[in-house]
């Protein structure tokens, strides 16, 4: 099949729920409302159209057609699925989806110093994980003071880290 539109990934099959394919699901952007057809990749990478038969949001809980049986829907846990980025709730301003700023380069002083590589948003302020030019890991916390402006269009985060960021 061919995707003529940018795929983003908006969430994640997790494992299976009771006998009947019944798969927990979890599903990035909050309050998405989920089209009727979700998308997985096969080991080609090419996108496999999933057709929505029941999902419960309070249970976070889906069920797609042709997988009624436990052994079906096993093929797809750990799986990320996909939907057409038209498809995303639109944000609001300096809001951003993960996929806009993964791989974006990170400037500082006018210099590209390194790559944001992922966000952790695990604790009470998220972190872009940049990955330098010196090759260290770094952490950034994603507050205005130290993040100045994200470029989406052209993949660019412009930074003022803390004084000794650097020498981390």
């Amino acid at each position: 099949m061919t995707v003529k539109e940018e795929m983003v990934i908006a969430g994640k099959i997790h494992g299976t729920h009771g006998v009947r394919g019944d798969l927990k699901i979890e599903v990035f952007p909050p309050n998405f409302k989920l089209p009727n057809i979700l998308y997985i990749k096969d080991k080609e990478g090419n996108f496999i159209p999933l057709e929505v038969e029941a999902y419960s949001k309070k249970k976070g809980l889906i069920k797609f057609k042709g997988y009624d049986d436990l052994e079906k829907a096993k093929k797809l846990k750990h799986r990320y699925f996909y939907v057409e980025a038209s498809k995303l709730p639109k944000l609001g301003k300096d809001t951003f989806y993960e996929y806009q700023i993964i791989d974006s380069d990170v400037i500082y002083n006018d210099k590209v110093v390194g790559k944001v590589v992922k966000i952790d948003d695990r604790l009470s302020t998220a972190y872009l994980i940049i990955k330098c030019t010196d090759d260290k890991i770094r952490h950034l916390p994603f507050i205005k003071e130290f993040v100045k402006n994200i470029d989406v269009e052209n993949k660019k985060v412009y930074i003022h880290p803390p004084e000794g960021w650097f020498s981390l």
